[in-house]
């Protein structure tokens, strides 16, 4: 079979037209027709982009002497003895090179290739445990022992590339500074004569034609795959954020009529989305093995680049021109009643509007035991007093808030009528009202013990009233690792026992601050 018949029998079978060869190969369509038509024959350097494109040998295209080129090429993939005989030849030559060495150069060998093997090890072991901690910390918001599988899993798979990818180089440099040299001394004379002849003239075909070991493309295929398998969850997670970066968008334009912020935000998520679009596509393009067009993609980012940093810039000149208005005035705010039952070491925490916690504690005897009266300033126009249980350090813990009970369109009508006279009108004194709580003094004492097992906090005395200030949390965990903390007994647990943590005391004038470092340990 001539030259010409295998090329169409190859392209049809890669379901490729002669224009897309073309393209590959940096040529004319008119030339790809000629050779197929056998009126020519393509350079050295085309066949040897030829063989590489459909993964054959030169001599698979050249000698007429294959009749099927498909069986021949089907029989190479599937034939696993190449790959055994390559590493067995690896292995031969390898041994016979030693015993021809001097027992000093044999030495330096060994000895460069521990260093180099050590030197991987240590920056493979960086990287997997590094790679592996963040991507874990993605999933944060699932449970510990999840977070540590996930951890361990992605290490392992990431320690499994590395060594592959660490075994090849080691391969490599060891065949290119040793075994070559001995591969090339055992050829016959007048086969080193006829190649140095001609290694000007023929030098690139001889660097693609002699690959290396085809049990080293064997790894080098397994590892590719890996990386593929990852780029996929990367992908899968960028998608999701362009379909979450679309909706955003939607409500921005939506908004765009309110005010100008808008408008600046919605362009700013908008090259946002081009950029996360562009990425998809490259990795797509990635895993199928699509040749990427660097130029264009690369004006695209820019281009995003750019418009987001001015849309982001007169965004945040917008924002610091909308005049902020102290005006409790459109509220009709009434303080609203709650009775709470207390039960063993209860704590009550504010839910309310803002970030900081007030309270104020109010003690009258004359409440019956173990009732609870909380009580909370709320615009009725939209709110109701509401609670709802929960835990907190294995303390119950009843969180005292607002909730809608009148819709919260009319609340929100309310914030768009002030955006578009380019107003915000701040609710900081009603959000930051305290949450006062009434009971007898025997209850009072116990929830602000209860308190002070959870927070640091400040407190200040007046008669039969207590004004208290919730600082910051009592406990705090380092290294992102969090355990169980029981704050009635001082202690934390992990359901694993591949964990240890230690604790340290820090003074502060509100109390003692306890800082707990958690790590997973190997043993």
């Amino acid at each position: 079979m001539k030259f010409g018949d295998k090329l169409i029998q190859l392209r049809k079978k890669n379901g490729l037209s002669q224009e897309e060869i073309a393209e590959k190969l940096g040529v004319s369509r008119q030339s790809v027709s000629k050779w197929e038509s056998n009126n020519t024959y393509p350079e050295t350097d085309k066949i040897i982009q030829i063989a590489n494109l459909f993964d054959c040998s030169m001599d698979d295209l050249i000698n007429d002497k294959i009749n099927d080129i498909e069986s021949t090429l089907r029989k190479n993939k599937n034939n696993i003895q190449n790959v055994w005989d390559s590493l067995l030849e690896f292995i031969t030559d390898t041994v016979n090179m030693f015993s021809k060495m001097k027992f000093k150069d044999g030495l330096k060998c060994i000895i460069e290739m521990i260093i180099l093997s050590i030197i991987l090890y240590i920056i493979g072991n960086i990287i997997c445990k590094t790679a592996s901690s963040i991507i874990a910390s993605i999933f944060s918001f699932l449970s510990q022992n999840t977070v540590s599988t996930i951890r361990e899993v992605l290490k392992s798979i990431f320690f499994l590339i590395w060594f592959i990818i660490s075994l090849i180089s080691l391969i490599y440099s060891f065949k290119i500074k040793y075994l070559n040299y001995y591969v090339e001394d055992k050829k016959p004379k007048k086969q080193n004569n006829i190649e140095n002849s001609n290694k000007t003239n023929n030098k690139k075909m001889i660097d693609i034609e002699e690959k290396p070991f085809e049990f080293l493309s064997t790894l080098s295929k397994i590892v590719i795959i890996f990386i593929k398998f990852i780029v996929f969850w990367i992908l899968i997670g960028i998608v999701c954020s362009t379909i979450a970066l679309i909706v955003l968008d939607v409500l921005t334009i939506f908004h765009i009529t309110y005010h100008i912020l808008f408008l600046w935000a919605t362009l700013s998520i908008t090259a946002g989305i081009i950029v996360s679009i562009q990425t998809i596509i490259i990795l797509v393009n990635f895993i199928f093995d699509k040749k990427i067009n660097v130029i264009s993609h690369l004006i695209i980012f820019i281009s995003c680049i750019l418009l987001s940093g001015i849309s982001i810039g007169l965004l945040a000149i917008s924002v610091k021109n909308i005049e902020k208005v102290n005006d409790n005035s459109p509220f009709n705010l009434e303080t609203k009643e709650l009775t709470i039952d207390y039960k063993e070491n209860l704590v009550i925490d504010n839910n309310g509007l803002g970030d900081n916690h007030y309270f104020k504690y109010i003690i009258d005897n004359n409440i019956e035991d173990n009732k609870i009266i909380v009580s909370k300033q709320v615009d009725t126009n939209y709110f109701t007093i509401s609670t709802y249980e929960t835990s907190m350090d294995q303390l119950p813990v009843i969180k005292v808030g607002q909730k809608a009970d009148k819709g919260f369109k009319t609340y929100y009508d309310l914030i768009a009528k002030n955006l578009k006279d380019n107003k915000f009108v701040s609710f900081e004194e009603y959000g930051n009202d305290p949450l006062i709580i009434k009971a007898n003094e025997n209850v009072i004492n116990k929830l602000l013990d209860n308190t002070k097992l959870l927070y640091l906090i400040k407190e200040e005395r007046n008669d039969n009233e207590i004004n208290v200030v919730v600082k910051e949390a009592k406990v705090h965990f380092k290294n992102g690792l969090n355990g169980k903390y029981n704050a009635l007994d001082d202690t934390i647990k992990y359901n694993e026992e591949n964990y240890s943590c230690s604790k340290e005391i820090e003074k502060t004038e509100y109390g003692e601050k306890f800082i707990y470092s958690c790590h997973y340990t190997n043993e």
